[in-house]
C-alpha cells in the first residue's frame, strides 16, 4: 500500500486563498469526491499581518469540519522585515528570544480557535538552526525539504517530500509515500490549484492508482 500525501501550502481567509466559495476549495472537494484525496493545509496565523485566524473562526470551522483535512502552522507573519530573504520568516528569527516572542504569536492564534497544529512548515522552507531547535519542541513533526533543509535535525518526525501538483517528470516514492507539495494561490507559484494544475493532477492520480494500491492520508496519519 502506497500513501498519498497532498499538502497545501499558505491558506488564509482571503478570497481567492481557500475560503469556502473559492474555485480553489471546489477542486479539493472534487478530489476528496473522486478519489478519496486528503489533504494537510499549511496556514500562517496571520498572514502578512492582516490575516489572523482568530478573528474568521468560521473560517477555521469550516476546514475543521471535513473529515478529509488536516490543519497544520506555517509560521506567523509569513513576511519578513529584510528584503533580502523572500517570506522566510523563521530564517530572520536568529535568537532565542525572537523565536520564543513569534512563535509565541503564532501558537497564541490557535488557541484562540480551539486548535493545536500537530504538524509545522517554514514559511519559505526555510529556517535558522537557533529557530529549529526550539520549532521542533512544540510540534509532532515537520514537513520539509531536503535540499532547504540542509541537513538539519528536528527534535520530531520529520518527512520530505516536494512533488508539485502540476509535475508529470519526477514524481518520486518516499519510504512508501508520494508527498506532493503545492500553494493554494499566487502568481508567482507554479504549483497552485488553477483549472490546469487541477486536471494534470487528477491525471497523476489515476496513473498512480493503474500501477499501485493507494491509500491517502493527512500528515499526522503517518
Amino acid at each position: 500500500m502506497s500513501k498519498v500525501i497532498i499538502a497545501i501550502d499558505d491558506l488564509h481567509p482571503e478570497p481567492g486563498w481557500g475560503c469556502p466559495d473559492d474555485i480553489q476549495t471546489a477542486y479539493l472537494e472534487n478530489l476528496w469526491e473522486e478519489f478519496g484525496c486528503k489533504f494537510t493545509l499549511f496556514v500562517p496565523s496571520n498572514y502578512h499581518g492582516k490575516w489572523p485566524i482568530s478573528q474568521y473562526k468560521d473560517w477555521i470551522k469550516f476546514w475543521k469540519s471535513k473529515e478529509w483535512i488536516e490543519l497544520a502552522a506555517h509560521g506567523h507573519f509569513h513576511a519578513c522585515d529584510r528584503t533580502d530573504i523572500g517570506e522566510c520568516e523563521f530564517l530572520e528569527m536568529e535568537t532565542d528570544q525572537q523565536v520564543k516572542t513569534r512563535l509565541g504569536m503564532c501558537l497564541a492564534e490557535w488557541g484562540k480557535v480551539d486548535y493545536k497544529p500537530l504538524g509545522w512548515r517554514n514559511p519559505g522552507w526555510v529556517a535558522h538552526p537557533n529557530a529549529i531547535k526550539y520549532i521542533s519542541q512544540h510540534f509532532k513533526y515537520a514537513a520539509l525539504h531536503e535540499q532547504h533543509n540542509q541537513g538539519s535535525q528536528w527534535d520530531c518526525k520529520m518527512f520530505f517530500g516536494c512533488d508539485g501538483i502540476h509535475e508529470t517528470d519526477s514524481i518520486n516514492l518516499y519510504e512508501n509515500r508520494f508527498m506532493f507539495q503545492s500553494h493554494i494561490a499566487g502568481d508567482w507559484n507554479d504549483n497552485v490549484w488553477n483549472k490546469e494544475n487541477y486536471n494534470n493532477f487528477r491525471n497523476i492520480i489515476k496513473y498512480l492508482k493503474g500501477k499501485y494500491k493507494l491509500s491517502f492520508k493527512t500528515m499526522k496519519e503517518l
